[in-house]
């Protein structure tokens, strides 16, 4: 629903453009619009030109008559029948109108349309035409401005213009379903500003605001150009991290550290000799959290134990699931919600088997059924939380549990030779 607003938009220009072409009957038609990153005019919507050559035009303000229109900013119509010396046969005529869209009295683009047809040159009549459909395409654009205007600020935090907690709820749900979709990991990072009541206490709330926009400055410093930077309320940071794993969220853990020692610090800290510290706490989806809502929550948790451990970076783990802010085995414990595993046949390796103890695998009926890094899959007859954490204390793993038909497992451990045929 998100982007429905700009396919509209979209539509509606390309609707424009066709209006455009039916009533300027021309062989070659084409809308170049301004690209953003570097004020480039590039071909968006043609009638009459190669796709490779939509692809490689681009234009630059005041080169060619394009860009002389945008420059200028008025409109050139040329009735001449002659074929266009110096061409190698491109236009068949001299005669094409070329118009500048302009918002805010700045050209954000250009109405070109070429070689009439029939046996008349573009007239006045014409140029009137595209003028009227040109302020069209403007108004069309400024209200796709305002637009993205309006969404910038609806997910947008006004302090530290990182997104706002209503941002990261909706990016949170549509990466985990994506990283679910295509078997990827994705990592989060909560972080906390340690001693920040007694920041506002001692120095006011403007010299708190201060270091909530200096931690902001080190997490955009410090993050991809895709991740998701979040205030998530009050002292509290997140980020999301597509395609990352817990070593590659802890090197952008380190980054912000690094970034936040450097950084000028508001003078009443400065003047005291005090520093900004963080404590950061990290977890990865779908292993070891199951769920989006315990993806945050084990990660909060990491969080608080890095602060009762005195600020820093800590990953979360199972041996963490008793930290500072009580169990992790409640309603939203990662544990509860196991998923399903068909054919434990294919993944079982009697190497994954060595990573836990075989009198453990003996007992619980499980199977090692796949490891990345520090964290292993076991499956298990049914979700089984005391067993989870038995075999994460045992082998000194995290540990990501499915569970399987107890028969199936049964089979397995035997094709393994894990037990007597």
């Amino acid at each position: 629903m998100e982007e429905q607003p700009q396919a509209l938009a979209d539509d509606l220009l390309g609707s424009i453009f066709r209006v455009a072409t039916e009533l300027v009957r021309g062989e070659r038609a084409s809308l170049m619009l301004r690209d953003d990153e570097n004020s480039d005019f590039v071909i968006t919507r043609a009638v009459g030109l190669a796709e490779d050559v939509r692809r490689q035009v681009r234009v630059r303000v005041g080169e060619g008559i394009a860009g002389r229109v945008a420059a200028e900013r008025r409109a050139v119509l040329a009735t001449s029948e002659a074929p266009a010396a110096g061409q190698g046969g491109t236009y068949k005529t001299r005669s094409f109108v070329s118009v500048p869209i302009v918002v805010n009295n700045v050209a954000r683009g250009v109405l070109n349309v070429a070689d009439p047809i029939g046996d008349k040159p573009f007239g006045h009549a014409d140029l009137a035409t595209l003028e009227m459909l040109a302020g069209h395409i403007a108004a069309c654009l400024l209200q796709q401005e305002q637009q993205q205007a309006l969404k910038m600020l609806a997910d947008t935090d006004p302090l530290t213009w990182l997104f706002n907690r209503r941002h990261f709820d909706r990016s949170l749900g549509m990466e985990t379903d994506r990283a679910r979709r295509y078997e990827r990991l994705i990592a989060l990072l909560m972080i906390d500003v340690d001693g920040f009541k007694q920041i506002n206490d001692r120095h006011g709330h403007h010299v708190g605001d201060e270091v909530l926009r200096a931690v902001a400055t080190a997490i955009k410093d410090a993050v991809r150009a895709y991740d998701v930077p979040t205030r998530y309320g009050g002292d509290e940071f997140a980020i999301i991290l597509p395609d990352a794993d817990t070593e590659s969220a802890a090197g952008v853990a380190r980054r912000i550290l690094e970034r936040l020692s450097s950084a000028a610090l508001p003078e009443p800290l400065g003047a005291t000799g005090e520093r900004i510290s963080l404590s950061i706490g990290i977890s990865t989806f779908p292993r070891p959290a199951a769920m989006a809502a315990s993806l945050v929550e084990t990660a909060d948790a990491a969080m608080y134990s890095a602060k009762a451990a005195g600020g820093g970076i800590r990953v979360w783990e199972h041996a963490l699931a008793e930290g500072p802010r009580g169990a992790l085995r409640g309603a939203h414990s990662p544990v509860e919600h196991v998923p399903y595993l068909a054919d434990p046949s294919r993944l079982a390796t009697p190497e994954l088997q060595g990573t836990v103890p075989g009198e453990l695998l003996t007992e619980l009926n499980a199977l090692v059924v796949g490891r990345e890094g520090q964290v292993i899959t076991v499956a298990l007859p049914q979700p089984n939380a005391p067993a989870v954490e038995r075999i994460s204390q045992a082998s000194g793993l995290a540990v990501y549990p499915v569970y399987s038909n107890s028969a199936d497992l049964e089979a397995t451990r035997r094709r393994l030779g894990l037990v007597p045929a």
